[in-house]
């Protein structure tokens, strides 16, 4: 009885630290995501995109150098992006790079791994590239079409809208009313934000809960384990990546503590795969993507990031740091 009432004061203090944690992130995600909606044209967007597949979703890749937000807060962003004309693969190609290439997270990596810096730099180059391969191979092998993602928007409409009226209601914000041409701009900009928050932050209770049940009820010792192996090492780092489903801005320094007894490759599979998959993470993804989706990204995630960690390790010794 005594070991279950510390899991469960574990399991709060864990699920408000992660809620908090992420919160920040949201409202700024949801903030960029407004001021993408309510003053960029949806040509002025499009204007800079090329026309070249592969071009596209480098650019895609991009954008998180330029909007610097975690993985949760990507998630009404990625939406807006869908709804301007962005095709799903290069919104795919997005959130998978976003996290990784947002230089908050290069520095935070940087400064964990402060002995060898190059960390920061295999994580930023390799997730780039996985992130851009994956869209670019969904876009070649499966249906990559701008229809298909408005589609997956309207199809969450009636869902999302119902909370979000709820919520706006308990905060005595009205409906948005375009036609309504005396409604000030601000009040605009206050109901885009409460839709697209709500929207989200519904999400993130529930895939907060999820990520931080398998935490606190999971011994990390059945991880660790395995962690003297350099091949079991990378299976069980990206595994651990994938339960604690922790803030790409602070996972560095949460695999410093790992960084004496597993190798290198698990290291860097552990912050590549992280920021891109992971169970809170699939969640919010449901509810831009449809579950096969979500599959076919995970899986290709899942299989480059076992190759990088083999691969690292063939290069190095077991106790490089």
């Amino acid at each position: 009885m005594l070991e279950f009432q510390n899991r469960f004061n574990d399991f709060v203090l864990i699920y408000t630290g992660v809620i908090i944690g992420a919160l920040p992130f949201v409202t700024l995600g949801t903030l960029i995501s407004v001021i993408v909606s309510h003053y960029i044209k949806s040509t002025s967007i499009l204007k800079y995109k090329s026309k070249n597949n592969i071009l596209s979703h480098i650019q895609s890749a991009f954008i998180g150098v330029f909007l610097p937000v975690c993985e949760c807060g990507n998630i009404p962003l990625a939406k807006r992006l869908l709804v301007v004309g962005f095709k799903k693969t290069e919104v795919v190609t997005f959130l998978l790079a976003a996290p990784i290439l947002n230089p908050i997270v290069w520095f935070s990596t940087a400064e964990a791994f402060n002995l060898d810096k190059n960390i920061a730099w295999i994580r930023v180059i390799a997730g780039g590239l996985i992130a851009i391969f994956i869209g670019l191979f969904l876009s070649y092998c499966g249906n990559n079409n701008t229809e298909s993602g408005n589609a997956i928007i309207t199809e969450k409409k009636e869902k999302i809208n119902s909370f979000a009226g709820f919520a706006k209601t308990a905060l005595g914000i009205s409906q948005i009313e375009s036609e309504n041409q005396n409604a000030s701009k601000y009040k605009t900009i206050l109901n885009l934000f409460a839709l697209e928050f709500f929207s989200v932050f519904k999400v993130l209770l529930i895939a907060c809960f999820v990520a931080t049940l398998f935490q606190t009820f999971i011994p990390r010792s059945l991880i660790e384990g395995v962690g003297q192996n350099p091949i079991l090492s990378v299976f069980a780092m990206i595994f651990l990546a994938f339960l604690i489903s922790i803030c790409s801005s602070v996972d560095a320094f949460f695999a410093l503590a790992f960084s004496a007894s597993f190798s290198l490759g698990s290291i860097i599979s552990f912050l590549v795969f992280g920021p891109m998959i992971d169970v809170k993470l699939i969640i919010l993804l449901r509810s831009i993507f449809p579950f096969k989706t979500i599959l076919q990204i995970a899986t290709l995630a899942f299989v480059l990031a076992v190759i990088l960690g083999f691969g690292i390790n063939s290069f190095y010794k077991f106790n490089y740091f």
